[in-house]
């Protein structure tokens, strides 16, 4: 531990930050987009004013602050949320609050945020296994290949013979703190990452990321995706089964990737949850390379489709972690919702007839409106759905888009009187919150896809604010961009390399109110929001992942996409259906009752939601609150 940091991270764990840096006012310490949003939060000026003054201390814009109001996780201090959006002339600037300064320099540029965005994706470089990382790429956090992958055990929970030959299954990403690598969180990492660059296609295919490969024709964050992509192809086996991950049987300690290398490594379990998520990751990417390497996207394609045949026989065989092996079980993940996720994507790219029936016996309820994670892939079958309305049936389309907005509505609701302007909730501070942020963060970016409503871009942009420094804790969650941001990740690359900053561009997991480790004495049930320590011995609050990396990444990339490009994802283009699947089952459709499917519907209105009702061809709405409507 070094010492410096230690000091610092037990500051801002127990609020006194704020008093050492005498900050009255929470803020994005990174930058604001020129044309964006920009709002900051101010404790103690209720009804006075706040000037904004450029370089040379002239005033450029004041601002009276609203009535300040409280934001539950942050506890019982109320801020007001003082909006300075009208200040678009690119610079730096310095808010005043009764002639004293009040928070961080601020930046605003048409750029703002794409060095942090850049950063973000640049993790993924840094997780690499099976390469050495040079410093031309790496800067000072080079090191040694770890983990060239190529004598792996089989479990005997693959149905492999332990005692036989080996397999190998190098390249891939690091899942997160630890050296292991697991399908199913490596899968929604990975998805995410594909659908950051489909749906920005013109900024990304011009952002340069200094990988190995940025000299190649292929958009860098293409690449480095591919990396993880090689090493998820490997993990199926000769059945088209996919294995659940790849391991040692245990946790190692806080030791480099090549001292780690040391220990044996195993497939281990082959189950449901893997074959469909590897089926949607696959069948994207086969989308998406083709236009790069047709080969590569034919791989992927069959892949996808050998995964899906494969799960189709073996519904019900769930991963079970056994009982000799102790690295992360990700056990538990909804399995159907797996399925229609991998039904949806696979049926978007080849319009299989089998797959068009399983869907159209399908519905999208609204009780499953939750956010993604690798537990729950419903949400990311309804983004499928819903930005694809010329592929799937207008009744499922419309009920898919109705689910986005209406859990887009629901977090924006909670904006109102909120001193810190952000989309969270009590509830929502648990382990990983940021990444529970991000992903709220992108559901209202689809929202803002599908409707064009600014109020979910900026909804999305106040996380983005939020993991910046808009906090009550006045600290960057991400590594080494803002002021004051985190140190000290639970993270064993950077714990065990001797440099003081950790690898740049990491998402700490954030408050968790009920840790467990070394952070359980800064639980505070009364600011959840507070319930942090920046100490890598606390795993619950300080790891890192890829799964948490990943939707950061797609907002705060998107949003500068958006912002450089002035436009967002078309989803009125015609898709066309790449390839031919051969293979596909019949088999018995997704839980579905099609009955009332055809009776009743959630749809789109005028950026409304509303339940549609057709009773002898005569349809009639409903308001969320059960009011007729015109």
């Amino acid at each position: 531990m070094r010492i410096n940091n230690f000091i610092k991270g037990t500051l801002v764990a127990t609020g006194l930050a704020s008093s050492l840096f005498a900050a009255t006012a929470f803020q994005n310490q990174v930058g604001f987009l020129t044309n964006g949003q920009k709002q900051i939060a101010v404790i103690g000026a209720e009804n006075q004013e706040v000037q904004f003054k450029d370089e040379s201390g002239k005033v450029a814009l004041t601002v009276t602050a609203p009535k300040a109001e409280v934001w539950i996780p942050a506890g019982d201090t109320a801020a007001s949320l003082v909006d300075f959006s009208e200040l678009k002339t690119a610079g730096t600037y310095q808010a005043y609050v009764g002639g004293e300064k009040v928070g961080h320099p601020i930046k605003i540029a048409d750029n703002a945020l794409e060095d942090a965005a850049k950063a973000a994706l640049r993790f993924f470089y840094y997780q690499r296994a099976s390469i050495e990382l040079t410093e031309e790429f790496a800067g000072k956090w080079a090191r040694a290949a770890g983990h060239p992958d190529t004598s792996i055990r089989y479990h005997k929970s693959t149905g492999h013979d332990p005692l036989g030959p080996k397999g190998a299954s190098p390249k891939g990403w690091y899942d997160a703190g630890d050296y292991g690598k697991y399908v199913v969180n490596s899968g929604i990492s990975t998805y995410t990452l594909l659908q950051l660059y489909q749906h920005n296609k013109e900024y990304f295919k011009k952002t340069s990321l200094n990988i190995p490969e940025s000299k190649n024709d292929v958009p860098d964050i293409l690449d480095e995706i591919r990396w993880n992509l090689e090493w998820m192809l490997t993990m199926q086996d000769t059945d088209g089964g996919v294995f659940h991950k790849l391991t040692s049987l245990n946790f190692v300690g806080t030791v480099t990737p090549l001292k780690a290398s040391s220990t044996q490594r195993y497939f281990i379990g082959k189950a449901e949850e893997a074959s469909w998520n590897f089926t949607a990751v696959m069948a994207l990417a086969s989308e998406v390379y083709k236009p790069f390497d047709p080969e590569f996207a034919e791989t992927c394609i069959r892949a996808a489709e050998r995964a899906y045949v494969w799960a189709s026989a073996h519904i019900g065989e769930v991963f079970v972690q056994p009982s000799d092996v102790k690295t992360g079980s990700y056990t538990g993940s909804k399995a159907a919702t797996t399925k229609l996720w991998a039904t949806a994507e696979l049926y978007r790219v080849s319009g299989d007839p089998t797959l068009e029936e399983v869907l159209k016996n399908s519905t999208i309820r609204s009780a499953n409106a939750r956010i993604p994670s690798w537990q729950d892939h419903y949400m990311l079958a309804a983004f499928t759905i819903a930005t694809n309305p010329n592929v799937f049936e207008e009744r499922l389309a419309d009920s898919a888009k109705a689910l986005v907005v209406k859990s887009a509505d629901k977090f924006a609701a909670t904006l109102e009187n909120n001193g810190y302007g952000v989309a969270l909730e009590k509830g929502d501070f648990y382990w990983g919150s940021n990444g529970v942020a991000s992903n709220k963060a992108m559901v209202l970016l689809h929202a803002y896809i599908l409707t064009k409503d600014e109020k979910y871009y900026n909804a999305a942009n106040s996380i983005v604010d939020y993991i910046l420094g808009r906090n009550p804790l006045d600290i960057s969650y991400l590594t080494g961009y803002g002021v004051h941001p985190f140190m000290n990740p639970h993270h064993r690359p950077s714990q065990s390399d001797d440099i003081d900053d950790p690898v740049p561009g990491m998402i700490a997991g954030g408050a968790n109110a009920s840790a467990t480790d070394c952070a359980k004495a800064y639980n505070n049930p009364n600011a959840v929001a507070k319930s942090y320590y920046d100490n890598s011995c606390s795993y619950a609050t300080n790891e890192v992942a890829i799964n948490w990396n990943a939707p950061f990444a797609y907002t705060i990339g998107s949003l500068q996409a958006i912002a450089s490009t002035g436009k967002s994802y078309d989803v009125s283009e015609k898709a066309q259906a790449q390839y031919e699947v051969n293979s596909i089952p019949t088999k018995r459709a997704l839980r579905t009752n099609p009955a009332s499917a055809n009776n009743k519907r959630l749809i789109v209105r005028g950026n409304k939601v509303q339940l549609e009702f057709t009773e002898n061809g005569v349809k009639s709405y409903l308001n969320v609150k059960g009011k007729r409507v015109h």
